[in-house]
């Protein structure tokens, strides 16, 4: 590094002292050389190593190069030489346009040492262009009358080429007429310029061709050649004249808006403006100008609006064609409109029928007429109306038409008709109007009520509220009005005794029923009655429906328990020996439900025991049996809650409570015995039990014996007073049961009870009502069928509508004949009236009862009525005096416009009988208007010129008022100049003409005002006037004149595109089309045209493009003026261009160095040259760079400037660096330059790589597979390219035992990890090692940095049993003392895992177990305890299965058998003691014949129990075999329903009731079933009543 750094550092320093030195040489300038433009590539221009005084190859060992001003180089160095050649042609015109002399710049620059010369090109012209004109043909227009030598200014021809090789001189194709003259221009340019010798005849020759040639001064000389066109401008001294007078045309009247109806044309034989012809309609009326429009240029007419042939059938009127110098001719234009098929036909309606009633045929519905305002068959109509309705179309006289029912008509079966009237015309293509009648339809009450349905039912849930809305019902009548209105009623009910009134009512406008009150399903079930809807009308007409209300059951009613008796008396205690089996039936709770359904299944619930467990109870039965075995442990008693639930929304409950007693057996007495006083050695203990068990037994045998004869005397006591067992209406099965109450046990049922003796089940059997149910209701049927109503309501119905009918017959009207006799007489016309118009309202015009020779009353009497055909009423009748009068005042000019005569149509239309008279009136004219102008004020153009006797068409005026009220004469003003002429035209009407008397003179007089007057015939007459305006047209004798010679402007050169450089201003003397003006450039080069235009109308010079005061600094701008006579003047304008601040500064780089090594200082990296194009200011520049760079910038001469280092470069700290080197003008506003220079930084290998971190943690799970990727390291290099390329590699371990090697390796490359086989947790925790990092400079330079490496641990270690051991040997037998309490420990289970954290964390479970519930295993611990106590029943040996799980993921376990040996104590033996025999005891005579009495006493008890069972069973038998009490199969009334599958007790139980005397009450007692139920059940019934099936159904414990 240090050689190197010194190698610079002497370069430098030679390199800064040859820069210095030659700076002194940098002024020094080349030349000037010299090239003709177009030489050849390569031409040689000068020896620069002979100028420059340099050896042979100093040019090439100085590094010499040519650095031109632009971007091309133009100029070549051959180094080898020194000779300076020609880069490319060069074009002079291109490179400095018309600049002379045309000069190139450029520089000569040498590096070694740094050396710049000046020098310059100077490239000379030839003659290699010709002349060219910008204007290949130039117009001139010349009046006919110019005077002889007026000069005309022509176009000059440019030449790129200057000096002598510009253009030179200008000639004319021989002529008799012009002659070429060439002058000079201010700037040394030639023009030509047209000289007239001959004077000029348009009528002779209008035009005159003419070839303009420029020639330059070269040798040979070049050419340019433009045509010249001298056009002969006319003087206006011929008027336009039409192809033909008169034109005729027809054109249908559908035509439509701007259709072309024909094209006039006039020709005028003058030329320019004088010959360009404007048209236009000459005095046209109203209607014309809104009805036609002419095209002033083309001469089209076109509608305005669609022409009607009913309006109007022709137009006249004059066309007027002008031309630009006022002269005028005119035509005729007739318009004849063809009539088409464009109106519809009108239907007017004169007479209208309301209402139709029904049932009446032949009824006169419409007089209507038919017009249609089109003529010939357009006009012509027909009528019709639909097929399809049943009405007639009958036609009359004059396109009348009656509209009349062809039948009878029913409302019920259409209620009003749409008729459609069409009246269609016979035109092509045919057009109909259509005109819609609606018919209504009368109603007549001919139909009764329906109802929706011929009965209705109801449903209503039990205990609603009163007034509750549960329904209704709905009756319609076809029937419209009153006699559609529906009226409801309750009918009243069949049965008397039924409170109708007070359980429904109805809604008498809607049939919406109420219940008035609660109704209660186990009083009512359902109700039936009748509903009545009776309409309106007269008679009216009724109907009647069947409604069925059925009340539905709420859930109301709890269960009621019929056993065990809850009265609170003594309790019931049932008695259980010990001894039972699981399943023993201990008792059975009996309930029933007062509702019915679902609401009345009832389930039973063990709520509450003193042991649980013990007792169950079914379901669905209510028999409570033991659950499982008795033992000594569980109490003797026992006290169970059953709960009784029924199956309704909600669900209704009730409880009982059961005691239950367990007693070792029924021989044994409950109470125990009070404990005698112990007499010593005197009372046998047995003697004593003895006699008391003899008198118990005895006393009981006597009070069986007492109760029962009490209860057979009860029982027919009963019998004897309800008529024994015999059931009441009929004969029915006794599965069934009434359901005439509520429930599943009806409220009216008592029943008898026996008593039987056993220890089986029980059973009900129902017996008798003791109340007979309600009847059913009366069918509200019957009355329905009773022929005397339905009778009637056939009469009644049958009278009605014979009644209407009748009625409706006698109102039909006589109308309908007479108006068809009338119709006959209906074509009679009588009468034309007239009338003056603006007669006031209310004058009498005609007495028409005189004229109809009628009676005074007879038109008021037959309905006499005027119609007009377009409907309004402009006449009125008095009916009672008949006289006509005017309804309005009348115009007539409103009502007929100028038709004349003004007739009005109108008809005279009579009902009884029908006939019409057609007649008219005319409306006569007075002269109520004054003739009017459409204009008031008129101008009339005329030339000054035109000859006397002249005569000029004016607009006539118009009156509305017709006859001899029209205009009838016109006068005018005195004046010495015009008089009126009046004349006729073809449409009758006359029109005035003013005549020129005497000649005008424009400049004595320019204007005159005339008044023109029209009067009509009236008496007195009315007038109208109008104003005439005379403008004298003047003829073009004067040219344009500006209003100064030169015009001199500035403009800056960042001006936009559009501005307004200079407004140059002419005028004309002249008027009208020779006043106007127009300005255009003349003879302007072409780069003047592409940068300016003038407007030709205002003399504004506006800007095409923007100006550059660097290449045009001035502009010289010839404009000329035109009238439009064809004369013409010139000026001249100077546009000055100021210059702005509108270049850049150019920075022109010569040398550049973009890299450099780091750590040499003062390095020159860039030389540069810097030029702005403006000038002043705007064309001085400073030059900087930014402030915070290691570089500096210092200027040479001539706007040079070298760029170099400020001292040592770092690398490390900055790499690059972007230069920006700035050039700013002075100008304002300021300019800039940026040039952008990346400059390399190189680097030297002075850093080593650095780690990351400082050390790094890894972690790896054990059992990895082997190659596995472990981590990385990461160290960076500051240097770059080799020097920045890292290498990684392990460092040997400092424990020279660990095999680093074989465990981990790292990627070289990139610094990665791997294990390279399979790491044990348990065999090594964590590793340590160093990792070096080492680049690839020179020399290389490292790091190094730390590793550690963590193995974490996996569950790879199943648990190890440590206690119990399981190895094979004898089980180890753990000893339980049988008196253990619960939670005894047992044992422990001992266990291990090898693993580590949660992998090692165990936890215990007992898989299997003898006896499961006896034992169990603690999870965390591995305790085994016992669960609960022991009992003599559990097993004496026990085998445990425990499982010992880790918490890994997935866990891994281990098991371990435990033998467990119950015991009755640890200091007894285990096995039992052999019993010891009993010593016999001696026999005591007493107790000897206690003994044999209480044998007596039992045998005797147990006869007469089995006595009393034989007699029943023999009972039993015989009322089976006689009928008994059984219930006959059969015809049972329908309240009664079979409960055998869905009640609360089943069929398929009998039970027989015992009565227990005792404090009052009476308690149900279950006994034992009497005799199987033998009628035919299901299969499944059978299963039910077998006493094994009914032990495994299953049981509700609490």
């Amino acid at each position: 590094m240090e050689i190197g750094w010194m190698r610079n550092q002497k370069q430098r320093q030679v390199l800064v002292f040859f820069v210095l030195l030659s700076l002194s040489g940098v002024g020094a300038e080349l030349g000037p050389y010299s090239v003709v433009e177009e030489t050849e590539k390569g031409s040689f221009v000068a020896n620069l190593e002979k100028d420059l005084g340099l050896g042979l190859t100093e040019i090439s060992t100085r590094g010499a190069r040519i650095i031109s001003q632009g971007h091309k180089q133009y100029l070549q160095l051959k180094v080898q030489t020194g000779d300076l050649l020609i880069n490319e042609k060069l074009d002079r015109e291109e490179l400095c346009g018309s600049t002379e002399p045309c000069v190139l710049h450029f520089q000569v620059l040498m590096e070694n040492p740094l050396e710049i010369f000046q020098a310059e090109l100077r490239v000379k012209d030839i003659n290699d262009h010709s002349p060219v004109f910008t204007e290949r043909e130039m117009i001139v227009k010349i009046p006919e009358n110019s005077p002889l030598g007026i000069a005309f200014p022509l176009s000059n021809a440019l030449d790129l080429d200057v000096g002598s090789n510009d253009v030179q001189n200008y000639r004319i194709s021989p002529n008799p007429h012009f002659q070429v003259l060439t002058h000079n221009l201010s700037d040394g340019r030639k023009y030509p310029e047209l000289v007239l010798d001959k004077e000029l005849d348009r009528e002779e020759e209008p035009e005159i061709a003419l070839t303009l040639t420029a020639l330059d001064g070269g040798s040979p000389p070049r050419y340019g050649s433009a045509q010249v066109r001298i056009e002969v401008v006319d003087i206006n001294d011929n008027a336009p004249k039409f192809g033909q007078p008169l034109y005729k045309v027809r054109i249908a009247e559908n035509s439509p808006i701007g259709s072309l109806v024909v094209t006039v044309s006039a020709s005028d034989l003058d030329s320019g403006v004088n010959g360009k012809i404007l048209y236009s309609f000459f005095q046209p009326s109203e209607d014309i100008s809104k009805t036609l429009e002419v095209n002033p240029i083309t001469g089209e007419i076109r509608l305005r609006k669609q022409v009607d042939f009913e309006t109007l059938r022709s137009y006249e009127v004059d066309i007027k064609a002008t031309d630009g110098g006022g002269l005028s001719g005119k035509c005729t234009f007739l318009l004849q409109v063809v009539d088409v098929n464009d109106n519809s036909p009108q239907v007017t309606v004169s007479a209208l029928t309301g209402p139709i009633p029904e049932n009446l045929p032949e009824i006169v519905v419409a007089v209507f007429s038919v017009s249609d305002p089109d003529s010939g068959d357009n006009g012509k109509t027909i009528s019709f109306i639909q097929d399809d309705l049943p009405f007639l179309l009958k036609p009359s006289v004059k396109n009348f038409y009656t509209l009349v029912t062809k039948r009878a008509l029913d409302r019920e079966e259409r209620a009003h008709y749409n008729i459609t009237i069409t009246a269609t015309d016979l035109g092509t293509p045919r057009l109909k109007t259509q005109h819609n009648i609606t018919v209504l339809v009368s109603d007549v009450n001919d139909n009764a009520p329906a109802f929706t349905q011929t009965s209705y039912t109801l449903f209503v849930r039990e205990n609603n509220s009163p007034a509750l809305h549960i329904g209704g019902v709905s009756a319609t009548d076809r029937d419209a009005g009153a006699n559609a209105q529906v009226t409801y009623s309750l009918l009243p009910p069949q049965d008397p005794h039924l409170p109708l009134a007070s359980l429904v009512s109805i809604n008498a406008d809607n049939g919406q029923l109420f219940a008035l009150r609660a109704l209660d399903y186990e009083a009512l079930q359902a109700l039936e009655f009748r509903v009545g809807a009776t309409d309106r009308g007269s008679p009216a007409l009724s109907s009647q429906a069947l409604v069925r209300v059925l009340v539905l059951d709420a859930n109301d009613n709890s269960p009621f328990v019929l056993y065990p008796l809850q009265n609170g008396s003594a309790p019931c205690t049932e008695l259980v020996p010990r001894a039972a089996e699981p399943g023993y039936l201990v008792s059975k709770v009996v309930a029933v439900d007062g509702d019915s359904g679902q609401n009345a299944w009832l389930s039973y619930q063990l709520l509450k025991a003193t042991e649980p467990g013990l007792f169950g109870v079914w379901a669905h039965n209510g028999e409570v049996r033991t659950a499982r075995l008795l033992s000594e442990r569980d109490a003797a008693k026992h006290r169970l809650l059953v709960l009784v639930k029924d199956n309704g929304e909600p669900p209704l409950s009730a409880s009982v409570t059961l005691h239950v007693l367990l007693v070792d057996g029924f021989s044994q007495p409950y109470l125990p015995l009070p404990e005698a006083a112990a007499e010593p050695a005197q009372a046998d203990p047995l003697t004593v039990y003895l006699v008391i068990a003899l008198a118990s037994v005895s006393s009981l045998f006597l009070f069986s014996v007492l109760a029962f004869i009490a209860v057979q005397l009860c029982r027919r006591g009963r019998a004897a007073s309800l008529g024994g067992c015999s059931v009441p209406e009929g004969h029915f099965p006794g599965h069934l049961v009434d359901v005439g109450g509520t429930g599943t046990l009806s409220q009216s049922y008592q029943y008898e009870v026996c008593l039987t003796g056993g220890s089986g089940t029980s059973e009900f059997k129902f017996l008798k009502p003791v109340l007979p149910n309600l009847t059913s209701l009366i069918s509200g049927r019957e009355k329905e069928e009773n022929p005397y109503f339905r009778n009637r309501r056939k009469m009644c119905s049958k009278e009605a509508m014979d009644a209407g009918r009748f009625c409706c017959q006698r109102q039909r009207q006589v109308l309908f004949l007479f108006m068809f006799w009338g119709v006959s007489l209906a074509d009679s016309g009588f009468g034309q009236y007239s009338v003056t118009e603006e007669t006031e309202r209310g004058s009498f015009v005609v007495n028409l009862a005189k004229d109809l020779g009628l009676g005074d009353r007879e038109l008021f009497a037959r309905g006499a009525r005027v119609i007009f055909d377009d409907n309004k009423q402009y006449l009125l009748l008095d009916s009672h005096t008949g006289d006509l009068l005017t309804n309005e005042k009348l115009d007539r000019e409103k009502l007929c416009g100028s038709t004349e005569p003004c007739m009005l149509y109108f008809q005279i239309l009579m009902d009884n009988p029908f006939q019409i008279y057609r007649a008219e009136l005319r409306v006569r004219d007075i002269n109520d208007h004054s003739p009017v102008f459409r204009d008031k004020d008129t101008v009339l153009k005329i030339l000054e010129n035109t000859a006397e006797g002249t005569t000029f068409r004016l607009e006539r005026a118009y009156d509305s008022d017709g006859g001899p009220n029209s205009i009838q004469n016109y006068t005018i003003n005195p004046n010495s100049f015009f008089h009126i002429k009046v004349r006729d035209s073809d449409e009758g009407m006359i029109y005035p003409e003013l005549v020129l008397d005497k000649a005008l003179d424009r400049e004595k007089q320019q204007e005159l005002s005339l008044t023109l007057m029209a009067l009509d015939g009236g008496s007195p007459p009315r007038s109208g006037t109008t104003t005439i305006g005379i403008v004298v047209l003047d003829v073009n004798d004067n040219a344009p004149h500006f209003s100064q010679a030169t015009y001199v402007t500035q403009a800056p050169e960042n001006s936009p595109v559009g501005s307004i450089i200079a407004k140059v201003s002419a005028e004309d003397v002249d008027s009208g089309v020779y006043a106007d003006i127009s300005y255009s450039l003349f003879d302007a080069f072409e780069d003047i045209q592409a940068t300016f235009q003038i407007n030709p109308f205002s003399g504004e010079i506006i800007l095409r493009v923007l100006l550059d005061y660097e290449l045009v600094k001035s502009y010289k701008v010839n404009i000329q003026a035109i009238d439009g006579g064809g004369l013409s003047a010139r000026c001249t304008v100077l546009i000055e261009i100021l210059d702005t601040n509108d270049n850049r500064p150019e920075l022109i780089m010569s040398s550049l160095s973009n890299e450099i090594a780091e750590n040499s200082p003062e390095t020159i990296l860039a030389v540069f040259r810097i030029k702005d194009r403006d000038s002043g200011e705007n064309g001085k520049m400073v030059c900087y760079i930014q402030d915070n760079l290691p570089f500096l910038l210092r200027p040479s001469v001539e706007n040079f400037y070298i760029l170099m280092t400020e001292g040592a470069l770092d690398r490390e700290s900055q790499a690059d660096y972007n230069i920006t080197i700035t050039v700013t003008d002075l100008g304002t506003p300021r300019l800039k330059t940026q040039h952008n220079i990346t400059v390399l930084v190189s680097d030297v290998n002075d850093n080593a790589p650095a780690f990351t971190q400082t050390s790094y943690t890894l972690f790896v799970r054990e059992n990895n597979s082997p190659a596995l990727h472990i981590g990385g390291v990461s160290a960076t290099d500051r240097d770059a390219g080799a020097n920045a390329q890292v290498t990684y590699s392990l460092l040997p371990p400092q424990d020279p035992h660990l095999p680093l090697a074989s465990l981990v390796s790292i990627n070289a490359d990139n610094g990665q990890l791997f294990a390279l086989r399979a790491l044990d947790y348990e065999a090594l925790q964590a590793l340590e090692f160093r990792v070096g990092a080492t680049d690839r400079g020179s020399p290389a330079l490292s790091s190094q940095a730390l590793v550690r490496v963590l193995v974490l641990d996996a569950n790879d270690n199943s648990p190890f049993v440590l206690y119990p051991l399981q190895n094979g040997s004898a089980p180890c037998t753990e000893l339980v003392p049988r008196a253990a309490e619960p939670g005894y420990l047992v044992s422990k289970v001992v266990a291990v895992d090898g693993d580590s954290g949660q992998n090692a964390w165990l936890s215990y479970q007992l898989l299997k177990a003898t006896e499961p519930g006896l034992f169990g295993v603690w999870a965390h611990n591995g305790e085994v305890r016992t669960a609960r106590l022991l009992s003599e029943r559990d097993a004496a040996k026990h085998r445990l299965l425990v499982l010992v799980k880790d918490n890994g993921e997935p866990p891994l376990s281990a098991s371990v058998t435990l033998h467990v040996l119950l015991v009755d104590g640890f200091s007894q033996p285990y096995l039992p003691l052999p019993e010891a025999a009993a010593e016999p005891a001696q026999a005591d005579p007493l107790t000897v014949y206690l003994v044999i009495a209480l044998a007596s006493v039992s045998s005797l008890f147990l006869f007469s129990v089995l006595a009393f069972i034989a007699v029943r069973l023999c009972r039993r038998g015989r009322a089976a075999s006689l009928g008994g009490c059984s219930v006959p199969e059969g015809h049972f009334p329908g309240h009664l329903v079979d409960v055998g599958g869905t009640g609360t007790l089943s069929q398929s139980y009998q039970y027989e009731v015992c009565l227990k005397g005792g404090s009052g009450t009476s308690d149900f007692k279950f006994l034992k079933p009497i005799v199987p139920n033998i009628q035919a059940q299901s299969p499944g019934r059978n299963s039910e009543e077998n006493p094994t099936f009914g032990n495994s159904f299953g049981f509700n414990f609490q």
